[in-house]
């Protein structure tokens, strides 16, 4: 099953060109409510930026469909190294 979040991202990544999504980073961070947020937002939108520098650059672009698997196991693998909340 696909993670909810990962659909949004990769929706981001097919349907934004690089400034579009730049601007929806920056207002992530803008409007987020503590210092930490905001940090948190900040690296995860460097990373977004990255891999949609990379899609670009490939010959042939990923499907949104793999994408989404893509970044679904990745959230997946993520919430696995944090553990339980507490």
């Amino acid at each position: 099953m696909t993670h909810p979040m990962a659909a949004q991202m990769a929706q981001l990544l097919v349907d934004s060109d690089f400034e579009e999504l730049e601007e929806i980073v920056a207002r992530w961070t803008k409007d987020a409510q503590t210092e930490s947020l905001r940090n948190h937002y900040r690296v995860f939108g460097a990373k977004l930026l990255q891999l949609k520098r990379h899609l670009a650059s490939l010959p042939e672009h990923p499907s949104r469909e793999d994408l989404e698997v893509a970044l679904s196991m990745m959230l997946d693998f993520a919430a696995q190294q944090k553990g339980p909340p507490s």
